[in-house]
C-alpha cells in the first residue's frame, strides 16, 4: 500500500469513529429520553390509582350522606 492510500485509509477510519461516537451519543439521548417517559408515566399511573381512590371514598361518603337523609326525612 502508498502512503496515499494508507492515508485515506486512516482518514475513513477517523470518520467511522466519528460516525460511532454520533450514534452512540444519539443512543444515549434516546435512552435517556425513554427512561424519563418511562418515570412520568408511572408516575401518572401512581396518581390516578390514587384519584379513584379518593373518588371512590367521595362517593361511598356521599352514598352513606344520600342514605341517612333519605331514612332521615322519610319517617
Amino acid at each position: 500500500m502508498s502512503n496515499e492510500q494508507i492515508s485515506d485509509l486512516r482518514v475513513t477510519l477517523a470518520r467511522l469513529e466519528e460516525r460511532q461516537i454520533q450514534l452512540f451519543s444519539m443512543v444515549e439521548t434516546s435512552l435517556a429520553n425513554y427512561a424519563d417517559v418511562a418515570n412520568r408515566l408511572s408516575a401518572l399511573e401512581h396518581l390516578r390509582t390514587k384519584v379513584l381512590a379518593v373518588a371512590g371514598l367521595i362517593g361511598l361518603a356521599c352514598s352513606m350522606a344520600y342514605d341517612v337523609l333519605k331514612n332521615r326525612f322519610s319517617n
